[in-house]
């Protein structure tokens, strides 16, 4: 049997708001864009770091630990890098993922990202670990004022998970691409609305949505809904 790695496929909605809004996030800037689109880390004008955790279940066994740091610089003509990292499961079974990216603006509207990453699944004593590395690259852009667009394709190269044999027949297991696609929309300094589908090449598209309200200054109330699978945040 073979170890599938399967880190990083399950597009995990990492950060309070990417979570709190459904997952609706590729189009959102900011630091924890490291782990939704790269592109939108141009945003991050200081050094950032931040952890996550959750676990809603109640069952430690199913909670997923994340983390990042964000890290502007101005040789190579500016850019932002990050690293980010997280880890889903226990010891007899994880899916761990690191990712180290690099973003830069292009003009005043657009922003691009590029990140590799090493995805590790580990399945017990019996079956040990499998390791691979891929690829993520993204886009961001603002069409007009308030009207943003983010584009995201998680493993463009179908990168390899594992490969057996079974009765002289080889069989290669790859790890599935991810395409993104999404718009926001600001309709004041206090309420942004997102729309999101996401296609991975195994599944039918799930569609998303999600709104942010700022109540006051240090206090955000975000909601969303996806269709696939059913969900409301």
């Amino acid at each position: 049997m073979p170890v599938f790695v399967s880190a990083g496929v399950d597009n995990f909605a990492i950060g309070a708001r990417s979570a709190a809004m459904a997952n609706s996030s590729v189009m959102l800037s900011g630091a924890w864009a490291a782990h939704h689109n790269q592109a939108g880390l141009t945003k991050v004008e200081y050094v950032t770091g931040g952890i996550y955790y959750e676990n809603r279940f109640g069952i430690k066994e199913l909670g997923l630990s994340a983390g990042l740091v964000v890290l502007p610089v101005n040789f190579w003509d500016g850019g932002v890098f990050g690293l980010s990292f997280s880890y889903f499961g226990y010891s007899m079974y994880n899916d761990m993922k690191i990712g180290l990216a690099y973003a830069k603006k292009l003009g005043d509207r657009y922003s691009v990202g590029i990140q590799f990453d090493y995805l590790r699944t580990s399945i017990g004593e019996d079956y040990g670990n499998k390791g691979t590395v891929a690829v993520e690259v993204g886009l961001q852009a603002e069409l007009i004022d308030d009207l943003n667009i983010g584009v995201h394709i998680f493993n463009p190269t179908r990168a390899k998970a594992a490969e057996y044999k079974v009765q002289d027949v080889v069989t290669t297991e790859r790890i599935p691409t991810i395409l993104r696609f999404g718009l926001s929309y600001t309709f004041s300094e206090k309420v942004i609305l997102t729309a999101e589908v996401e296609k991975d090449v195994y599944t039918k598209p799930s569609i998303k949505a999600g709104i942010e309200y700022q109540a006051i200054k240090q206090l955000y109330l975000r909601g969303g809904v996806s269709s696939y699978p059913v969900s409301r945040s």
